[in-house]
């Protein structure tokens, strides 16, 4: 029984020997006798040809965009104007929104022209022909209502006075860094009535006839 105990721990003694032999030999194949184990650490294959991050490639062109805005407007959306040979941007406000019910009332012109005087000729001049300073704005004025800017006016009343409602309804921040004075939003912040906003329209449409 001693005897039969002897062979079976010769035998693990030698399968642990040979096992720790064999581990040892494939350290020293990959890594040698240095403990650093440099021989592991992946090779670079060096090329001949630089390689650019591709965050520092150009932009392709037909993916860069091109902007232009109608001198005199405070923001420019496109829409055709006719009666001219090309189609040009037309002057809109920097603040969203449609046009409001004043586009389907008729305004009275003495009385827009009452209210423009109490609330609007402050920044925009006696008969809104403008001039008034407006520091850090792109244009540093405050744009003139008299004569208006060109791409507002249309002969259908109706379209004219909508390009002018959006002004009055919803207000604009003129272009510029930071400009000192914006257009309100009257019809928004309910400071003016749809009626009254028609009756402005009415004034300033008069002026540009």
């Amino acid at each position: 029984m001693n005897d039969f105990r002897k062979i079976v721990y010769v035998v693990l003694v030698a399968f642990i020997a040979m096992l720790a032999i064999w581990i040892g030999f494939l350290t020293s194949l990959g890594c040698g006798f240095n403990m650093a184990c440099l021989g592991a650490v992946p090779q670079v294959d060096r090329t001949s040809i630089p390689t650019l991050i591709p965050a520092t490639l150009p932009a392709p062109v037909q993916f860069l965009a091109t902007f232009t805005q109608t001198p005199g407007a405070e923001a420019s959306t496109p829409g055709a104007v006719t009666g001219g040979p090309t189609e040009v941007a037309v002057a809109r406000p920097s603040n969203p929104g449609g046009p409001g019910p004043t586009v389907d009332l008729t305004g009275n012109v003495d009385s827009g022209k009452q209210i423009f005087v109490a609330n609007c000729q402050l920044c925009h001049a006696a008969e809104g022909k403008g001039g008034n300073p407006n520091p850090g704005s792109a244009d540093g004025t405050i744009p003139a209502l008299n004569p208006i800017d060109e791409t507002l006016v249309s002969s259908d009343n109706k379209i004219f006075a909508t390009n002018l409602d959006l002004f009055l309804e919803h207000g604009s921040i003129p272009a510029g860094l930071s400009p000192t004075f914006t257009m309100p939003a009257w019809g928004d912040t309910g400071v003016l009535t749809s009626q009254q906003i028609a009756d402005v329209i009415a004034y300033i449409i008069s002026l540009n006839k």
